[in-house]
């Protein structure tokens, strides 16, 4: 039997789809949670165990027994710095900290985000992994500073870190809240004149499975994604026809608007609890003068993975 790994965040969206590939090749799986759910997993392969990620004897007591660590949870929306300080940096530092106490533990797959490493001023030219990084919002910051703390594993513990730029697919909730605008057939375009580069959840979930099954991964970062960079107006044209839909009507919206709409969505967050479309730190992603692209160079020339194009990803997503 293969040994058992954990996954922090596996009730997310890509934490779905990365437990099922896990599963399909015979792992034992753990996933994190805040809150105990009411009932287990169906099936037995998956446990889900409650931590505090500000409880470095809680982490270690999740890993006991566990050869791998994907760490997977994180915050992408905050109220302030601070908040993402919390949930980004400090959280996986004690993620980190219960690992190197953790013994048999060998391997840890950190997901960051494309974000961590900044935006590429040319549309020609996407940013690659030898570059130095230079975040503009909270959230790319204090993804950086979670990369900074992986590096802190002890010697033995193979650590690689994945930066995924855009990622799609099925039932995800940020593609799904544009899927509805898409249909109503009127959104405001927040993005300019901005490419981007994306992923399909399927593809990133076997890049990070590859990441750790492969030696030759570690103490390496990597980007993941399609080789190919659109710009918002081609992708919301794309949606649509996957969609079978006209595309919607797209006025581009002044950044007093952006900022005004993402003051609204804040305020709705704090009263209610749920995380807002927009805040003022995606705003401030959206008005920078580049593009959020990336180079999949580097992982493809060490592994030959192939990376759906978008059209197959939106077509597999609706």
């Amino acid at each position: 039997m293969k040994p058992t790994i954990l996954i922090t965040g596996g009730n997310g969206f890509i934490g779905r789809k990365l437990t099922d590939l896990l599963l399909l090749e015979g792992y034992n799986v753990r996933v994190t949670s805040r809150r105990m759910p009411k009932h287990q997993p169906a099936n037995p392969a998956v446990k889900v165990v409650r931590v505090n990620y500000d409880d470095v004897e809680s982490l270690k007591q999740a890993m006991e027994g566990c050869q791998g660590v994907f760490h997977l949870a994180a915050a992408i929306f905050g109220f302030n710095r601070a908040d993402f300080e919390h949930a980004n940096v400090t959280a996986t530092q004690n993620v980190v900290q219960a690992a190197n106490q953790t013994p048999g533990l060998e391997t840890f797959v950190h997901v960051s985000s494309l974000a961590a490493s900044g935006y590429a001023e040319d549309k020609d030219h996407p940013r690659t992994e030898e570059q130095t990084p230079n975040p503009v919002s909270d959230y790319g910051r204090t993804k950086l500073g979670g990369e900074l703390a992986v590096r802190n594993l002890k010697p033995g513990i193979k650590w690689t870190i994945i930066r995924p730029p855009i990622v799609y697919g099925k039932n995800d909730s940020g593609v799904s809240k544009i899927a509805a605008w898409v249909k109503r057939g009127l959104m405001v375009n927040t993005s300019g004149n901005g490419y981007f580069s994306f992923v399909h959840v399927d593809d990133l979930a076997a890049a990070l499975v590859t990441a750790y099954k492969r030696p030759d991964t570690g103490g390496q970062v990597f980007f993941v994604c399609e080789n190919a960079v659109y710009g918002w107006q081609d992708f919301i044209t794309r949606m649509a026809a996957a969609m079978h839909v006209n595309k919607p009507f797209m006025p581009n919206a002044p950044v007093w608007l952006m900022k005004t709409a993402a003051f609204i969505y804040e305020c709705t967050a704090w009263m209610t609890g749920i995380e807002p479309a927009l805040n003022y730190d995606k705003v401030t992603e959206a008005i920078i003068p580049g593009h959020w692209i990336c180079s999949n160079k580097k992982w493809t020339a060490l592994t030959g993975q192939q990376f759906s194009s978008l059209d197959e990803g939106l077509k597999k997503s609706f």
